[in-house]
């Protein structure tokens, strides 16, 4: 297997929250949420994706930006992707809606500054 650059990893975090907020465009509200299981599914989904990718950044780069939730964001992929049988859709209607859109912002500001460092 080939060795993706590590700032693939951020990137792969960005589209999965876009893909999360496009989503949940889709319906109407927490309880059009609640009572559509495929963005349900499509949600936890990306949220898996960005918490394996946010596993994946290197030490070094999570140091240099401790404002983002990274421990956190592994956290709810090893439990949407081990405990799914329990995971609460509010709660990741709630992530999404308190927390996505700044993450996103912080992520591509730190992609942005990642890449001025490499020259």
């Amino acid at each position: 297997m080939r060795k993706r650059d590590n700032l693939v990893f951020i990137e792969d975090m960005i589209e999965a929250i876009s893909k999360i907020v496009r989503y949940l465009d889709t319906v109407d509200g927490l309880q059009g949420f609640l009572q559509n299981e495929m963005v349900i599914d499509a949600v936890t989904r990306n949220f898996e994706i960005i918490g394996e990718a946010a596993n994946q950044v290197p030490k070094e780069i999570k140091a240099k930006y401790p404002e983002l939730p990274w421990r956190q964001m592994y956290g709810l992929r090893n439990f949407a992707s081990h405990e799914y049988h329990t995971i609460d859709p509010q709660i990741l209607w709630e992530i999404a809606e308190d927390h996505l859109l700044k993450n996103k912002i912080q992520l591509e500001e730190i992609l942005q500054k990642e890449k001025e460092n490499r020259g």
